[in-house]
């Protein structure tokens, strides 16, 4: 029985990424082939000047910095929606994989010798997935439009 759960979870965790890299290269192909509008970028309006008057004021040194805008590994974060559903599937995979595992310790077998390896490695790669994703929503948070 816990081969099958094994298994099965598996062959879920594979099928489900599978078929959400060919959802996401897809849409990335249509996208480009469509031209999509999100992609063009608007030209910012040159600023009319107001007179002789606005000219002659001296600029005072500003006693802050000016905001700066986000890096492009930042706005690349925020455009990346893939690390909240791989990691919600890893930590779904880790969580079946220690109750089994819990399953297998209560019976008289022993259970496979990798066993015990493959779930702290799914542990350890649910973790990583959960951090990338809480780096992907604050980046989203530092890109927002305002």
């Amino acid at each position: 029985m816990a081969y099958v759960l094994v298994m099965g979870g598996l062959a879920l965790s594979v099928s489900f990424t599978l078929g959400w890299v060919l959802w996401r290269a897809s849409r990335w192909a249509w996208r480009l082939m469509a031209g999509s509008p999100s992609r063009r970028r608007v030209q910012p309006r040159a600023r009319a000047r107001k007179g002789p008057a606005a000219r002659k004021a001296p600029a005072k040194p500003s006693a802050k910095p000016l905001p700066r805008g986000p890096w492009a590994l930042t706005r690349w974060l925020a455009r990346c929606h893939s690390a909240l559903p791989l990691a919600s599937l890893a930590l779904i995979l880790y969580g079946l994989t220690r109750v089994v595992e819990f399953g297998m310790t209560q019976r008289p077998l022993s259970p496979p010798v990798g066993y015990h390896r493959l779930v702290d490695g799914l542990g350890w790669l649910a973790a990583v997935l959960l951090a990338l994703a809480l780096l992907n929503l604050l980046a989203r948070w530092r890109c927002r439009e305002e």
